[in-house]
């Protein structure tokens, strides 16, 4: 759901919830859902709920839209659907008139939420606030049973719904200590701001400052009929420029000037995958280096491996220079 962009649409959640809320439905997991929903508004679903209808989005008289109805012989229930979108004025005393009770039959009514909403008791008009945190807890403790007859790939579909509306909880949520300390500091926070925005953009003039200078340069060294170059961002404080030579159809040699505040770095990569290549020609020009973190990049440790910040424009770009005659000599 991440990957596809979906995750904030209460829509597609209240899709998913009909799918899984219909027992008969191929998903395999049977009224587990449903059943943690009555066992969450402390009632009993009973042997009785049969020929269970679940229904999207049903029209009320005044033109509003109960994201889903659960209709079976015996009840009827109503669950309003919250992600993100707020609570409209009356919209829960309309779906309330809606759900009247026939034939005798009983009716629950369910506010289901990302987060606990602020709601008066008399604004819910019979509908029990739930949280997806608690309904997902339920579901868990009641799984065990229905390991055997869930069926893939819907027992993988159903984790995942499960585990992105665990990641929208936590994306949303922020303890009060922590919010105190904003409220406390905001003044403070606002000045570190505006001097963290002022490093990005001072950032940036000395990388496109050196991209000019070695622009001309560039055209004159070997593989410059195969060359690129950019400029990436960081969203910590760290800036790029970078220039790509095809060496071959195995290296594609990929070199990142990296700045800090703490000064100027430089780092080799490949293109065409793998480091192994990258360190070969490395090896080969007696440039001394070492592997980071994650392995994807080469980080140049030999003489002069980092330049003070405040390096002219000329200095770093006679320093990039070099490193990138060395790299491409014949």
């Amino acid at each position: 759901m991440e990957i596809a962009g979906y995750t904030h649409y209460e829509n597609i959640c209240s899709n998913i919830l009909q799918f899984y809320l219909q027992p008969s439905n191929e998903h395999g997991f049977g009224s587990l859902l449903l059943d943690s929903l009555f066992a969450l508004i402390n009632e009993e679903r009973g042997s009785n709920g049969q020929n269970i209808d679940v229904r999207r989005e049903e029209l009320t008289p005044e033109r509003k839209r109960i994201d889903l109805i659960i209709e079976s012989d015996d009840f009827i229930f109503g669950i309003e659907n919250k992600i993100f979108a707020p609570l409209s004025k009356n919209q829960l005393k309309d779906y309330a008139n809606h759900l009247k009770s026939t034939n005798g039959r009983k009716v629950y009514k369910v506010l289901l939420s990302l987060r606990p909403l602020k709601v008066s008791p008399e604004d819910l008009h019979g509908f029990k606030p739930i949280t997806y945190r608690l309904l997902f807890e339920k579901v868990i403790a009641n799984i065990g049973s229905y390991f055997l007859t869930g069926r893939e790939p819907h027992t993988i579909f159903f984790r995942d719904f499960i585990q992105t509306i665990q990641n929208l909880q936590e994306a949303n949520s922020m303890d009060q200590q922590r919010l105190a300390f904003f409220h406390d500091n905001k003044q403070d926070l606002a000045i570190l701001l505006k001097e963290v925005d002022v490093l990005r953009r001072d950032m940036r003039r000395k990388l496109t400052n050196l991209k000019q200078i070695i622009d001309q340069d560039l055209s004159q060294l070997p593989y410059s009929n195969d060359t690129d170059r950019g400029f990436w961002r960081n969203s910590s404080l760290r800036d790029f420029l970078w220039c790509s030579f095809k060496i071959s159809n195995l290296l594609w040699l990929h070199v990142e000037v990296e700045i800090t505040p703490s000064g100027w770095w430089m780092r080799f990569g490949n293109r065409s995958g793998g480091i192994s290549k990258v360190e070969e020609l490395l090896k080969s020009r007696e440039i001394k280096y070492e592997i980071n973190h994650n392995r994807q990049r080469l980080v140049y440790k030999g003489e002069n491996h980092i330049l003070p910040y405040n390096s002219s424009p000329e200095d770093s770009a006679k320093w990039v220079l070099d490193m990138l005659k060395r790299l491409t000599a014949s």
